[in-house]
Formats: structure tokens, C-alpha cells, sequence
């Protein structure tokens, strides 16, 4: 099998997408887990789940390389394995983003009181 530099270069992109969102995530989370921890029951579910599972995270560059290396297409592998990288950094990274500040929100919500 015949690897083109064109395919390289798409799982690069991938790769530099979805690594960029795993060390944001393991850098960002910690500090989180040590801000909420006094209200730690409190939390909304999806922070609950995000504190949990963040180490998860260091599978989302191993499944861009799953998908290059197990794609049936050899000609379409490096773009599908670059959008896959891409998107599913960018939706992780939002996901993330979420789940960490919907708490401090509430939070900000309630100390302001009815209005």
C-alpha cells in the first residue's frame, strides 16, 4: 500500500487538532476539579462526567490514527481522518468549555437572586 504525502499531511492536521485539544483539556480540567471541589455534589451531570473521564481524552488522537490506518478508501483516508481530527477537537473543546463554566454560571445566577 502506497502512502501519498498529501495523506501525511491531512493526518497531521488531524492529529495536531485533536492533540491540541487533549493537553487543553488535561492542562484546563485539574484546576476545575480544585475550584469546584467545595460544591462538588452540586454540580450539573455533564461536569460530574467531565471530572471523571478527562484522562479519556489521550484516546481521541489514537482513534485519528485508527481511522487513517483502517479506512477502506486508501484515496479518501487522509481527508476523512483531517475532518474527523478537526471536528471532533473542536467539538470536545466546546464540550469541555461547557461543562466547566455552566457551573459558574449557575453560580452567578443564583447570587444575583430573582429579578
Amino acid at each position: 500500500m502506497e502512502v501519498h504525502r498529501r495523506d501525511i499531511l491531512f493526518l497531521a492536521l488531524g492529529l495536531l487538532s485533536s492533540i491540541s485539544a487533549t493537553v487543553f483539556t488535561l492542562l484546563t480540567v485539574p484546576d476545575f476539579i480544585a475550584i469546584y471541589r467545595p460544591v462538588a455534589a452540586q454540580l450539573p451531570v455533564q461536569t460530574r462526567l467531565l471530572f471523571s473521564l478527562y484522562g479519556a481524552s489521550i484516546l481521541i488522537p489514537a482513534l485519528v490514527v485508527c481511522v487513517w490506518c483502517f479506512w477502506r478508501n486508501p484515496r479518501a483516508r487522509g481527508p476523512v481522518s483531517a475532518t474527523f481530527g478537526v471536528l471532533t477537537g473542536a467539538v470536545f473543546v466546546a464540550f469541555v468549555l461547557w461543562a466547566l463554566y455552566q457551573p459558574e454560571l449557575m453560580l452567578q445566577l443564583i447570587k444575583r437572586g430573582p429579578q
